[in-house]
């Protein structure tokens, strides 16, 4: 293997995968309190006490993975003689895809005998991850850099994300819905249902009353666009609400059977504008999930989410 795979923190992806695979994962820049911190996705112990303070409702801020993060971690894999894949997140949610490839166009004039990869996800937490995972899998079997990259290329919009959060406080602070949606969303105990879609963009055609209702409809939509799962590793990534995240495992084992699945935290990258209790199920399926699949049952935020 004359590659090296790379990802950012943002992938989601557990110690379970990180330390069976040779993975390389670059932390996105993060503050907690004014205090720069080194987000580590697959550290128990870091996210356990980022969701505490998320929930204390601490000061964060993120910043986006910089061209110059990208050249100190490309370019020591290219002068060792190998080449490089990188795999991020969604063009549509940061500019850190386009530095990495503002990066990789520099490097290319650098070492011209070697490639760099860089493939949108178009995806975030673990639907990047599950890219990665799968890039992973493919680099163990012998593929190519190039193998891998036409391969995740021609998957990545096959991949399904479909999110729901607990409250609607964080996305209002974030300001992806007005406050007095929030306000009457809490009252009414609306729960957005959102997916990522073929732009990479987080969107929310659906909505439903109750937390227990939009596990649910979340595992309806999984039974729609989910293809061979008894074939697949699906992730579920959960905002410190493991209980949530076995108990829609148990409603999707219901109705079809899943050869495995991976859980895991949110990012946190993702859960400062999300919230914890964030709940989300990744598979592969025949295409993006359609918005005409999700069922609207309410439209009392009028708002995108």
């Amino acid at each position: 293997m004359n590659y090296k795979i790379f990802t950012d923190s943002s992938s989601g992806l557990p110690k379970s995968v990180t330390e069976k695979y040779p993975l390389n994962v670059i932390p996105v820049p993060m503050t907690i309190n004014g205090e720069e911190v080194t987000v580590k996705s697959d550290d128990d112990v870091f996210l356990k006490n980022f969701y505490v303070k998320l929930r204390e409702n601490a000061s964060m801020s993120t910043s986006c993975v910089n061209k110059q993060s990208f050249l100190n971690r490309f370019t020591p894999a290219l002068e060792s003689g190998y080449d490089v894949l990188y795999i991020g997140l969604s063009s549509g949610l940061s500019s850190t895809m386009q530095n990495a490839c503002d990066a990789s166009k520099e490097l290319k004039e650098k070492f011209p005998a070697r490639s760099v990869y860089i493939i949108d996800s178009l995806n975030a937490a673990q639907g990047e991850g599950m890219l990665v995972y799968l890039a992973l899998l493919k680099q163990q079997e012998g593929f190519s850099a190039k193998e891998v990259y036409d391969y995740i290329t021609s998957v990545r919009l096959n991949l399904n994300s479909l999110f729901t959060v607990k409250t609607l406080f964080y996305l209002a602070k974030g300001g992806r819905i007005s406050k007095l949606s929030m306000t009457v969303g809490t009252v009414v105990d609306i729960k957005p249902i959102m997916h990522v879609d073929e732009r990479g963009k987080l969107v929310a055609p659906s909505k439903v009353i109750g937390r227990k209702r939009s596990i649910s409809q979340i595992a309806e939509n999984f039974y729609k666009s989910v293809i061979n799962p008894e074939e697949q590793t699906v992730f579920i990534g959960h905002g410190d609400c493991i209980d949530d995240a076995k108990y829609l495992a148990e409603l999707i084992s219901k109705k079809v059977h899943v050869k495995e699945f991976v859980f895991n935290y949110i990012d946190p990258i993702i859960a400062v504008h999300s919230g914890p209790d964030t709940l989300a199920v990744f598979s592969l399926g025949t295409s993006r999930v359609p918005e005409n699949a999700f069922v609207n049952s309410v439209d009392y935020v009028s708002e995108a989410v």
